[in-house]
Parts: structure tokens; C-alpha cells; sequence
């Protein structure tokens, strides 16, 4: 959101992003021409009483700031917050653009939400998902077709040049890479993935796993480490408010999930030209690469698919550099401009059909 807001505030529109937090601990910077406004009304709920009081507060409150800004248009990322928009701004006049951010059928959201998401989704001027599959399991929640707009990525800068698999490694460098980025959460499969290296790391001494995001199962991750042995193997590298130069350093990519909505960070090691094994879950990787073309795409069980995938790469360095080449070739087709330009035809089409 925040570099769909960017962007298009480049193209000379009035751009307003709203969130609910207090934004102190802003992940992604907007660009200045964005006018930013936290609403700070987040917080923890101690009983379902002072939920629902919760959520009607935060719910006022965005439609107070809806009023006040009087925008022609209005996009919302995510589950709940898209029920909260709907019932902040449904009957302000003010057409409301609805985009899911995951798959739906694998993301529970809570009975009562999912009620209110049913009840309230055929209310937006549009709905938008990430992939086919998720716009076919939408369908049922709104009369229009449901528009797919896959997720962008900034392209980072390539990895080492064609042919460095052919030299010594750098200086004091001598150990490969194989990294994972994600939330830490039970759905990224970052457990089935420590399960996998330590049956792989007596093969491959010389290399070592990465593991970039954060979240709720850290701390059961660092015990899986711990009971595997793996202390000195595995690194979980936390929040990365820069990604690129852990893609520039690693020497292969894995998205061991099980499931996704459109996995950006798949797309990401893929441009920076990295050689990818992903697991075949909904939703996204089969959209996004073609098996043994872009990369290796190995379906959910039985769990010696991901080994062996993983094990045939780590010992073929010819066969990385030609997958993480021809990655990098189809990563380019979801460069921003694509989704910035999906986005804009879209919001402007709404906006003017409100008018």
C-alpha cells in the first residue's frame, strides 16, 4: 500500500493514506507528496464486549477522516479492515474499492468477521484479488467480476554476473546461502523447512540457512532450531528493512509455504536472479513461475519433494545460475508499473462511474 500510494501520488493525484496504528513504527516510508494520517485507535481487547466497542470506535473514527478528506475514491488493503471500511464508509457516497491481500478460502479471519465480509463485500464499487483462484473464490461475494491484480516488486539490484559460479568464492566467504523470507507464522512452512535442512545439512556442510522476517512463531522456531542442532547452521535474521543485499549474498531461495496470497518475496528473489524452489500451495507460486523453466516447483507432500529439489540445486551450481537467469527475465513482468497502472485505470473507472 505504501508503494502503490507513492506511485501514484507521482502521477500528480491527491493521495491520502489512512491507517489505524499510531504509524510510529512505519516499515515502508510514502513518498512526500503523501499525505500520511495514522488514526491511532489500535489496541488490545480484552473481552468480546470491549472488541465490539473497539471496533466501532476505530470504525467512526476512519469515517470521520473519510468526510474530512471527501476523496473521490477510496481503496482498502485486507480482510478486516475492508469490513471496517465498508461499514465506516458504506453510506457516505464515497465509492470504495475492496483488494484482498491473501487467499481467502486458507485465511481465517473469525466467524463473526466472516459474516460481516459476506454481508458487506457486495456493498464495494469492486473487488480485487491477487490470483485467479482467489478471484473465483470471491466471485460469490459481489455481482461484478471480481478484477485480478497481481502484487508488484521493485526490482533489486542482480546478483553476482553470469558466470560467478564458475570462480572461487569471495574472500572469507566460503560458505553458500539458502534463505527464506517471510512473516514467521505457521502458514510461511519455516518449521517443515528446518525439518528439511537438518536432514540436508549433513550432505551440504558447506551450507548454511537464512531465515528474514518476524512474527509469532519465533520462538518455537528457535526451539526447533535448538532440538535439531542447528544453532550454528541456521540464522534467523529478524525484519530486514532492507532485503536486496540478503538476496545480493545468497545463493538460493526457497518459499517453503503452505499457502499464500501472491508470495512478493518469491517475485523478489527472482529478480534479483536468484535460483528458486517453491512448493507448489495456493496460492501464487504456479502463477508466478514456470516449473523448471523459472524455477523448481514441488508439490506439499511427500516432504522428500522439497529435500530432493533443494539437495539437486545445492549440489548444481550450472543449474542455478541458468534457473536464477531465466527467473530474473520473467520477475520483470511484474515490475510496479503494471500494478500501478491496473490500480489507476481502476480507481479513476469507479470514481467516475460515483461521480
Amino acid at each position: 500500500m505504501a508503494g502503490l500510494a507513492s506511485r501514484l501520488s507521482e502521477r500528480s493525484h491527491r493521495v491520502t493514506l489512512l491507517t489505524l496504528d499510531d504509524g510510529r513504527d512505519d516499515k515502508h516510508r510514502v513518498a512526500p507528496a503523501v499525505q500520511r494520517v495514522p488514526l491511532n485507535v489500535m489496541g488490545e481487547s480484552r473481552h468480546p464486549l470491549q472488541a465490539v466497542w473497539n471496533n466501532w470506535h476505530r470504525r467512526n473514527r476512519l469515517r470521520a477522516a473519510v468526510r474530512q478528506l471527501a476523496p473521490d475514491v477510496v481503496l482498502s488493503f485486507c480482510d478486516r479492515t475492508n469490513v471496517l471500511a465498508l461499514l465506516a464508509i458504506g453510506s457516505l457516497g464515497i465509492p470504495l474499492v475492496i483488494a484482498e491481500r491473501s487467499d481467502p478460502r486458507f485465511q481465517p479471519i473469525g466467524r463473526g468477521w466472516d459474516w460481516l465480509r459476506r454481508h458487506h463485500y457486495p456493498r464495494a464499487a469492486r473487488l480485487v484479488a491477487l490470483t485467479p483462484a482467489s478471484a473465483a473464490a470471491m466471485q460469490g461475494w459481489h455481482a461484478a467480476p471480481v478484477i485480478v491484480i497481481p502484487s508488484a516488486i521493485a526490482v533489486p539490484p542482480p546478483c553476482p554476473p553470469a558466470d560467478a559460479w564458475a570462480g572461487p568464492p569471495p574472500a572469507g566467504d566460503a560458505r553458500k546461502h539458502l534463505l527464506a523470507v517471510g512473516r514467521l507464522a505457521r502458514e510461511k512452512g519455516f518449521d517443515r523447512l528446518l525439518d528439511r535442512f537438518a536432514e540436508l545439512a549433513p550432505q551440504h556442510p558447506d551450507w548454511d540457512l537464512w531465515i528474514a522476517g518476524e512474527g509469532p512463531e519465533r520462538a518455537a522456531l528457535l526451539r526447533q532450531r535448538q532440538q535439531r542442532g542447528l544453532e550454528d547452521r541456521v540464522e534467523l535474521l529478524g525484519w530486514q528493512s532492507e532485503i536486496a543485499p540478503w538476496y545480493r549474498r545468497a545463493d538460493l531461495f526457497v518459499l517453503p509455504s503452505r499457502y499464500e496470497g501472491f508470495p512478493s518475496a518469491l517475485l523478489e528473489a527472482m529478480a534479483a536472479g536468484l535460483a528458486c524452489v517453491a512448493i507448489d500451495c495456493p496460492s501464487g507460486p504456479r502463477e508466478i513461475l514456470v516449473p523448471d523453466r523459472d524455477g523448481l516447483l514441488v508439490p506439499p507432500q511427500p516432504a522428500s519433494a522439497l529435500y530432493g529439489a533443494l539437495d539437486r540445486l545445492m549440489r548444481d551450481a550450472r543449474l542455478r545460475q541458468q534457473l536464477g537467469e531465466a527467473a530474473r527475465r520473467r520477475a520483470a513482468e511484474f515490475a510496479w508499473p503494471a500494478m500501478v497502472d491496473a490500480y489507476e485505470d481502476l480507481l479513476q473507472a469507479v470514481a467516475a462511474a460515483g461521480a
